[in-house]
């Protein structure tokens, strides 16, 4: 009988996507292009942002333990030189708090007092840790050397100080490219700063072309989602995503400035989740850890707009 597995990721995904298709078919009934418009933004964050969270939840359990391994490596070193053998050092350090990593040596430390065979506790651990390659290839180390009955003491020893090595070195290269992930954030600041500055020159043009007819400065001052006030269309629903974000911000929806200032503010969402994602990658070699990066930016994007907005610097 086929057995699948559910990881909680999986689980919480099959929930959002339940939740969105419901509250989606409710707003389908009703017909209401503006609930429908809500309902579809509501549930792209109901369905992403829990997975972003739970993606670097696991990212940050992963480097936690693979930072608590070299310390559970020494410990087993000190056992075995002791005279015990691997599956009763890992017994006996399984009562041992390794942060992390407690979780994992106990269910080791519980399936060998079961007299599970220490190589097949070591296979299922590898398999567990397999999100991390550093403690997957590590697990694979320890059991070709207990197979191939060398001295487990020194392979292990010898394991740990590679470990700890290959923690400092990515120290080092975090400290040193800290200076890129600040630029990140910089760039946030300023693409911000070049919508500001935009707007504040192109509404008024658009908003003086509304009284000037369009054939002596040839362009037109309506907002170009006035067509779809009425309807709600496929092709509309870049206009509805856009007098929704108007409505939130308390912007008159048939104005040329709420057209733009939506358009901005989907622009700095876009570039806040990106460069978030980006300062990840290139301060901590992995897109995983951009996920804090990106709510912060994002957060941070969200609040400055409402300022402005209040501040009547854009948006009017």
């Amino acid at each position: 009988m086929l057995k699948i597995e559910l990881t909680k990721e999986r689980k919480v995904l099959i929930i959002t996507l339940l939740v969105s298709w419901v509250l989606l078919l409710v707003a389908l009934l009703m017909g209401d292009s503006g609930v429908i418009g809500n309902v579809i933004i509501i549930s792209v964050f109901m369905v992403v942002i829990p997975q972003f969270i739970l993606n670097y939840i696991k990212y940050r359990e992963i480097k936690e333990m693979e930072l608590a391994y070299p310390n559970f490596l020494r410990d087993l070193v000190d056992a075995t030189k002791a005279g015990l053998p691997l599956h009763k050092a890992i017994i006996s350090l399984s009562h041992n708090n390794y942060g992390a990593l407690t979780k994992e040596v106990r269910k080791m430390g519980n399936q060998l007092t079961w007299n599970i065979d220490v190589i097949k506790v070591l296979e299922q651990s590898k398999k567990r840790l397999k999100s991390s390659p550093t403690l997957e290839k590590a697990v694979r180390i320890i059991i070709e050397t207990y197979m191939s009955g060398g001295r487990v003491s020194e392979i292990l020893d010898s394991l740990s100080t590679t470990l700890m090595t290959l923690q400092e070195t990515e120290k080092e290269r975090k400290s040193s490219l800290k200076q890129y992930v600040s630029a990140m954030y910089i760039i946030s600041f300023v693409f911000i700063g070049v919508i500001v500055a935009i707007n504040k020159l192109m509404i008024p043009i658009f908003q003086t072309a509304v009284s000037t007819p369009e054939s002596v400065i040839g362009i037109s001052g309506d907002n170009p989602c006035n067509f779809c006030i009425y309807g709600f269309t496929i092709e509309c629903l870049p206009c509805n995503i856009y007098s929704e974000i108007c409505s939130v911000f308390s912007i008159e929806k048939a104005s040329i400035s709420c057209y733009y200032f939506a358009l901005f503010f989907c622009m700095s969402i876009i570039q806040a989740i990106c460069g978030g994602l980006v300062a990840g990658q290139i301060g901590e070699g992995s897109v995983k850890a951009g996920f804090k990066h990106a709510i912060i930016l994002l957060s941070i994007t969200i609040a400055v707009f409402m300022i402005l907005v209040k501040l009547k610097v854009i948006g009017v």
